[in-house]
């Protein structure tokens, strides 16, 4: 079969239309009708049926539109793997970090891996627990993330590089910004509160905290929101705190004392495939990724926290 064909049509079913279709294939829609009815001959049955919305795949025609998308997706790869190498670039490797991570760092980062030359990186944002499982899959190569997870993390290494502990900020407008005593769980229990990395795979839960009363916002795989309530209102959240106090965005005196233990370890470990590890070039970015992690650890200050 014509591969040419599948991909075609994958590109028609998500446009949802001809016209569309042929503007992006840059073709006329006569060719394009000709194409659609030469797979539908290959077939032996129809593979799109006009609706009032435009045309929708038949189950057979889903089917195909999916292979489709696969030789589109590793066709663009096969484009971009040969311009790595027209540049000089060894190899490309994909990390996945967290959002408050790459928030924090975005300056270090960005120095950091600009200066190296032999490898393409891609870098992908998301909570834990769906990077965790990215990395199982072999969609990423490593992932820079927090070490104490609650989820299934399977034949992976974790290596534990740049130390942190939760604490708890409030909002610019709370009473109690600045509080220079404990403050008590009758209190905590009162306040607004504001739940960042909802669904993330952290050992601790919100609820251990705060009691009963619900969080009014969750937030997974965002930072920028939670940033942006904490210089606005007086809600109260759980943050790593020797990243959030990185950022800049949050001040020293908007975190606060709480009653009760310390507040759980929230280090950032690099985490990576065993399999990916064999590989010559894996070996060399694990070293790369640990030696910026420990320049990290050393330069960035403690906050005065218990770490």
């Amino acid at each position: 079969m014509n591969p040419n064909l599948l991909k075609q049509l994958a590109i028609v079913v998500k446009q949802g239309s001809l016209s569309r279709a042929c503007e992006q294939l840059y073709i006329t829609q006569p060719t394009l009708t000709r194409s659609i009815k030469q797979l539908e001959m290959k077939v032996g049955a129809p593979v799109l049926v006009r609706t009032r919305y435009g045309v929708q795949p038949t189950d057979i025609g889903a089917r195909l539109a999916q292979i489709g998308e696969r030789i589109l997706a590793e066709t663009e790869q096969g484009e971009e793997i040969i311009r790595q190498f027209h540049s000089g670039y060894q190899n490309e490797f994909v990390i996945g970090i967290d959002p408050l991570w790459e928030f924090a760092t975005v300056e270090q980062m960005t120095a950091f891996f600009m200066r190296e030359t032999r490898y393409v990186f891609h870098f992908r944002t998301g909570s834990a627990a769906a990077q965790i499982e990215l990395l199982q899959k072999g969609e990423l190569d490593f992932l820079l993330a927090p070490a104490h997870l609650s989820v299934k993390q399977g034949a992976l290494e974790r290596q534990l590089l740049f130390k942190d502990r939760s604490g708890v900020f409030v909002g610019k407008k709370s009473p109690l910004r600045g509080a220079k005593k404990v403050i008590s769980q009758a209190v905590l229990e009162q306040q607004n509160w504001l739940v960042a990395g909802a669904n993330a795979g952290f050992l601790d839960r919100p609820s251990e905290l705060i009691g009963l009363k619900a969080a009014s916002m969750a937030f997974t795989g965002s930072i920028r929101s939670v940033l942006h309530l904490l210089n606005t209102t007086d809600m109260l959240v759980r943050l790593p705190a020797r990243l959030a106090l990185m950022t800049g965005d949050i001040q020293p005196d908007q975190m606060i004392q709480v009653e009760g233990p310390l507040g759980p370890r929230r280090d950032i470990a690099l985490w990576s495939r065993v399999d990916n590890l064999e590989r010559p070039d894996g070996m060399k970015v694990q070293v790369l990724l640990q030696d910026f992690m420990k320049n990290l650890e050393a330069s960035i200050p403690m906050f005065e926290l218990p770490l």
